[in-house]
């Protein structure tokens, strides 16, 4: 110490100024105090640094302090530069990494000040302190921070994919049809996975090579164009061939097949396959106009995401397929009613009439094995009702073979110009006896001319009238119009005033086996109507029923007058 305060004496700060810094000095052990000269160097050294620096006095007074700088601050001329700052600012002040004796790196708060003596520069103080531990308390909150806002943002983001695939999984199990799902399920991928587009590609379920675009958000042109993709060509494609996702950053330089991708403005793209049990069931993809990074969370949370597509979709058609075997298993349920039901009331139709002719042939015969003379009156009457009876059994067997051909398409016509007034009357004529309180009023205008078969035309205006009949059991009038009109059609319309339809019936009135009154009301077969329809339609015209708001049935028959040219003269059934 006797050497330091001879410095200090030369230096000519005096001997009360040389006792101050030696108590000063000798009281301070936590820092590195010490002088320079004016170039720099060391001229004395205190027990904190050597503590802190690990030099003693001997091995480090007089070399320049440069000597505690990492050796790139000693390059870039750090040392010097804080000298400078001082000498200007009376003061330099920081914190930085030093070196010690051993190589070893503290961090340091460092303090130098520059000493003046009636304004000259005699040299500097220097003040240094080891704030290792603090920087390292520092650097470890720091880190906790940081590791503590990171679990935080994964936490967040979990949440947040948990919330996705809920929402996802919700739509899934809804009972929707299948395009209905998709859309609802595409809708909500778009909005959670903030991407602009999103598509989903099927495997043809015939072909099981291509990939047809089912439900699109964004591009749902894919969808109306039926956009199909062959299994290992392009992007989607290449998905569903090697089964893993697929990210493209940069669609305009890839192997895109759909050129509805790129003309969208489609930049970067992510897809991902959809599976069941190893098998693929399809792709789904979604896409940023925008220049996006795909990370592997995104890929994490979409393949998560078709997961949950995939199990809906297979839900979905096997909802469908279960609500197709019991529409068929239904169906089929009520083809045999229809049957058991026709064979029934078939077996009563065609019982009536059969027992009308047993009787009055029976009659007929009573009298002739009786002998004696004929009452002609008696013999007439039963003759009429076998003509009757005969021409009813005749109607019937022709509504059965009709309705049998009807169903197999192979209903026949043979057309020609006919006038359809006469016939019309003659019709008329013929249903008015029978009509019994009925009262038949024919309403025509001139002549009308159709290019049809008059034979099947007539059935159509026998069953109309016949059905009429039936419908209204009072009796009263029933109207028959014909009129051609100038729109190149003919418009024919049976009116009754009898009991009409009920609302809940009328629209299955032209069905097959269908009869509006059940048992009730004579409703015949259910196949007057039905027939009349075929015939109707195969002549390219259309057939439908009125209902008056006064009652009764009104049924309009509009015909072309001549047949179309995609109608062949041959063609049968609808």
């Amino acid at each position: 110490m006797e050497r330091e305060m001879t410095e200090v004496e030369d230096w000519g700060l005096g001997q009360a100024h040389a006792d101050v810094f030696r108590l000063l000095v000798e009281s301070v052990r936590d820092y590195a105090i010490f002088l320079l000269d004016t170039t720099g160097h060391i001229r004395s050294w205190n027990e904190g640094a050597r503590r802190i620096k690990g030099y003693t006095p001997q091995e480090i007074i007089g070399k320049h302090f440069s000597i505690f700088y990492p050796a790139a601050d000693v390059r870039h001329g750090k040392p010097d530069f804080g000298l400078k700052v001082a000498v200007d600012e009376g003061r330099w002040q920081e914190e930085g990494w030093r070196i010690r004796k051993d190589g070893t790196r503290f961090w340091a708060s460092v303090v130098i000040t520059a000493l003046f003596e009636e304004g000259k520069l005699v040299g500097f103080a220097k003040v240094t302190r080891d704030l290792t531990e603090r920087k390292r308390v520092e650097e470890e909150r720091t880190r906790l921070l940081e590791l503590e806002h990171a679990a935080r943002t994964q936490a967040e983001m979990a949440l947040e994919r948990v919330r996705i695939v809920e929402s996802v999984t919700e739509a899934a199990l809804s009972h929707l049809g299948l395009d209905e799902l998709l859309n609802t399920l595409l809708e909500r991928i778009v909005e959670s996975l903030e991407v602009d587009t999103a598509a989903i590609l099927l495997l043809d379920e015939d072909e099981g090579n291509v990939l047809v675009a089912r439900a699109a958000k964004g591009i749902e042109e894919e969808v109306e164009q039926g956009v199909r993709i062959p299994v290992g060509k392009g992007f989607a494609g290449r998905i569903a061939a090697e089964r893993q996702p697929v990210v493209l950053s940069d669609v305009e330089h890839s192997d895109v097949m759909n050129p509805l991708l790129r003309k969208k403005g489609i930049r970067s793209m992510l897809g991902v396959p959809l599976m069941i049990e190893q098998h693929v069931l399809g792709v789904l993809h979604v896409g940023s106009l925008h220049q996006r990074e795909f990370r592997v969370h995104d890929v994490q949370l979409l393949q998560i995401v078709a997961d949950r597509v995939s199990l809906a979709v297979e839900h979905a058609r096997l909802i469908q397929t279960v609500q197709i075997a019991r529409h068929d298993a239904e169906l089929a349920e009520a083809t045999v009613r229809a049957r058991d039901e026709f064979l029934t009331i078939a077996a009563h139709e065609l019982k009536t009439p059969l027992t009308s002719l047993r009787l009055a042939t029976q009659t007929v015969r009573r009298r002739v094995d009786q002998g004696g003379e004929l009452d002609l009156a008696a013999f007439q009457r039963s003759l009429q009702t076998v003509d009757r009876q005969t021409d009813r059994l005749a109607r019937l067997v022709t509504q059965l073979l009709e309705t049998v051909r009807a169903q197999a398409g192979r209903l026949e016509r043979e057309v020609r110009r006919t006038e359809l007034v006469d016939l019309v009357r003659v019709a008329v004529e013929t249903a008015q006896p029978q009509g019994g309180q009925h009262h038949i009023v024919f309403h025509a205008a001139g002549q009308v001319w159709a290019t049809i078969d008059p034979l099947r035309f007539e059935q159509v205006v026998v069953n109309l009238i016949d059905n009429a009949v039936k419908f209204s059991p009072e009796g009263g009038q029933i109207d028959v119009d014909l009129e051609g009109q100038t729109s190149g059609a003919i418009r024919f319309a049976v009116r009754d005033r009898g009991i009409g339809v009920s609302p809940e019936h009328r629209a299955h009135l032209f069905e097959r086996f269908y009869r509006a009154h059940g048992p009730d009301h004579r409703s015949g077969m259910g196949l007057g109507l039905y027939i009349s329809r075929e015939i109707v339609e195969m002549h390219g015209g259309r057939i439908e029923a009125e209902f008056p708001p006064d009652g009764g049935t009104r049924v309009v028959v509009e015909l072309p007058a001549d047949v179309p040219a995609d109608v062949p003269a041959d063609a049968g059934g609808r």
